[in-house]
């Protein structure tokens, strides 16, 4: 009887085989392709009879645009300063988050790097959902997907080698930008074209943490002894310190109280555009006062023996009464090469101004009355700042209106000598309203003008100032931003948000 059981088994298990090769009518035609894709340099039919082509080669380190028919382009929701942020998608202009750096991961597959901060093109959650988007996040983990490109009929699929998606997009309407997500099974064209060689300099935005946000107006830098000093204002004047650039803490401020001459001078005592220079050998703090659309205006001076503090009350510097030609906010220390050190002063009206400073007092050079008028602009130029770089004397000033959202902007001009006169790209003198612009309103970077360029001691030049993520918000807070200068070849400086970034590097704008 166990015998026949035995036999009765094998017969079974034999009959079930046969079945399963032979019976099994339900197997369907295609094959469902598995994830990620192998290394082959075709892509299958089974996959998609529209996704047929070779797999593209990236130059490693080099930058490319991705861009759909519409000429959307791919960049960061908020410029890319935002861990974790979605990508998005808007009119191609080459704005700096609009660009990525290809890292090749070795194996025909590719990181993609976004230029803004370099956080990298990712998929939420690593998922597989057709209605999945993407990200920009940090290089860790499954957060950094690795992308494979496919060449089709001269425009290009891309996939995620990790989920085995395709990036897609889709126009719901004519009134409508495209919207762009991950699918399983569909993928759309794209213009994946290169923009720069590896060795191309890009400007980038530091990702600042800690105290940023708040108490960042008119935000000026000094180093000492590896300590950056960040002297702001915000009712008075706020200090804040950094080790990195990156992390900042509130510490303090210069004064505990105002000095009481400045209410008993003007009236009020609301303390503007701050800023911490070496003079002598003494650290010295220049501040305005001043009160909205008013020449009745002070600029004050506080000293130390370094950036920390304590500070002493140094007392006004110059004073601007209704009916002067200049107004004093916004002022700005210069040293040059034959130790001769000079104060820059002006907002509005008729432009900006400079004298001979003592470098002993911190105060007007006494018995000079020479004054230079260095640059004009209707009625709508402020916040100088002066500094010599290979033989050129830069001014940069911002220009245009706060209050009007994208009027509002960085510029600068240049001269071989100090006193001017000073000049735009095109050869047009600063003192007839002319001025290179620097900065252009961003998605998330807005409103950034009055800015303040800083060197450190590598050699690295900085751009910082203030600005909103969304100017429209009744909410907003102003928050510090910093970011790199590069110089293009003909030595003019190009920030994170210049305009026709990649002309301007190659000294075209």
């Amino acid at each position: 009887m166990i015998k026949l059981l035995k036999r009765l088994t094998v017969f079974a298990v034999l009959a079930i085989l046969v079945f399963a090769v032979i019976g099994c009518t339900d197997t369907p035609d295609e094959v469902v392709p598995t994830y990620p894709p192998d290394t082959t340099d075709e892509v299958t039919d089974e996959m998609d009879a529209e996704i047929i082509g070779k797999r593209l080669e990236l130059e490693s380190g080099c930058v490319y645009s991705i861009v759909n028919d519409s000429y959307y382009g791919i960049g960061g929701e908020t410029f890319g300063t935002v861990v974790g942020e979605f990508a998005d998608m808007r009119g191609f202009r080459g704005d700096l988050d609009q660009l990525f750096r290809a890292v090749d991961n070795g194996d025909g597959t590719y990181k993609l790097e976004n230029l803004a901060t370099g956080l990298y093109l990712s998929v939420r959650g690593a998922s597989v959902k057709d209605d999945a988007k993407l990200l920009l996040t940090v290089k860790s983990g499954v957060h950094a997907q690795s992308w494979t490109v496919y060449e089709n009929n001269g425009k290009y699929n891309i996939r995620c080698a990790e989920t085995g998606t395709w990036l897609t997009n889709e126009k719901p309407d004519d009134f409508c930008k495209p919207i762009m997500k991950i699918s399983q099974a569909k993928a759309t064209p794209w213009s994946f074209k290169k923009q720069a060689d590896a060795d191309t300099e890009f400007p980038k935005i530091l990702r600042l943490e800690g105290d940023y946000v708040g108490s960042s107006s008119c935000p000026e830098i000094i180093k000492h002894n590896g300590v950056y000093y960040n002297f702001n204002q915000s009712g008075g004047i706020v200090m804040k310190t950094s080790t990195d650039l990156i992390t900042w803490k509130t510490v303090g401020s210069v004064f505990n109280t105002k000095p009481s001459w400045i209410k008993k001078e003007l009236g009020s005592d609301s303390i503007w555009a701050p800023g911490c220079y070496k003079v002598g050998d003494t650290y010295r703090v220049y501040y305005a006062a001043s009160s909205l659309g008013s020449q009745n205006s002070v600029i004050g001076m506080a000293y130390a023996d370094t950036p920390a503090g304590p500070f002493k009350d140094g007392g006004m510097v110059i004073r601007s009464y209704t009916g002067d030609p200049y107004n004093c906010i916004d002022p700005c220390i210069f040293t040059d090469d034959d130790g001769q050190t000079y104060f820059i002063w002006g907002s509005y009206w008729t432009g900006i101004y400079m004298r001979r400073l003592d470098p002993n007092t911190g105060l007007l050079l006494e018995g000079s009355g020479e004054q230079w008028h260095l640059a004009q602009g209707q009625g709508q130029m402020e916040a100088p700042y002066l500094i010599k770089k290979d033989g050129y004397y830069y001014l940069f000033v911002a220009m245009g209106n706060l209050s009007k959202n994208e009027s509002y902007h960085w510029t600068v001009g240049r001269s071989e000598s100090l006193f001017g006169p000073y000049l735009d790209k095109n050869g047009k003198p600063m003192l007839e309203d002319n001025a290179s612009r620097l900065t252009a309103y961003k998605p998330g970077v807005q409103g950034l003008a009055h800015a303040h360029p800083f060197l450190d001691d590598d050699g690295q030049w900085y751009m910082v100032g203030e600005c909103w993520q969304d100017r429209s918000d009744p909410n907003r807070k102003v928050q510090l931003h910093i970011s790199t200068i590069v110089w293009n070849d003909k030595g003019w400086p190009v920030t994170a948000l210049s305009t026709n970034l990649i002309d301007e590097l190659n000294g075209k704008k």
